[in-house]
């Protein structure tokens, strides 16, 4: 790398995923909280197309920080120092996946009801875009110790 602040092509394509990421957390968080009663059926199945969205976001951040030469390959060139974090995110990445669909599967296999109450279903939901939010904030970390650079909010 020339310059120090250059922006790569790994950190600009790990910028954009983390943007699609937020929209995409934004986009759930909209459909709970959106009224269900006296429409749940409706409700559900965009809450279930919000958390499809959500997964596809968060299978892209996967791919683009843990492929070869991919982000996590570039800090732990720049920055060895940082292989701790690097491990943890890396880590965190199966059960922010693997959560993700069994929400979508807990949709599909159990209704809204006794047994799975709406409450509860919110509840769940809300647990697992909070583990994302946490995950995005500590690679906004990882990437300012990396490069110094703000990875970026929402655009």
């Amino acid at each position: 790398m020339a310059d120090e602040h250059e922006l790569t092509r790994a950190f600009q394509e790990a910028a954009r995923r983390r943007a699609d990421l937020h929209h995409a957390l934004v986009d759930v968080e909209r459909a709970i909280s959106s009224p269900a009663a006296g429409r749940l059926e409706t409700w559900t199945g965009d809450v279930v197309k919000r958390l499809t969205i959500l997964r596809d976001a968060i299978d892209e951040h996967i791919e683009v920080t843990e492929r070869q030469d991919g982000l996590y390959d570039e800090i732990l060139h720049r920055a060895p120092r940082l292989t701790g974090h690097v491990e943890r995110l890396r880590m965190e990445h199966p059960s922010l996946r693997d959560g993700t669909i069994g929400l979508i599967e807990q949709f599909h296999g159990t209704p809204i009801g006794d047994v799975w109450s709406l409450d509860d279903a919110r509840d769940d939901v809300q647990r697992l875009l909070g583990k994302v939010v946490k995950h995005r904030q500590a690679g906004a970390d990882l990437v300012w110790e990396a490069y110094n650079l703000d990875i970026g909010g929402i655009e």
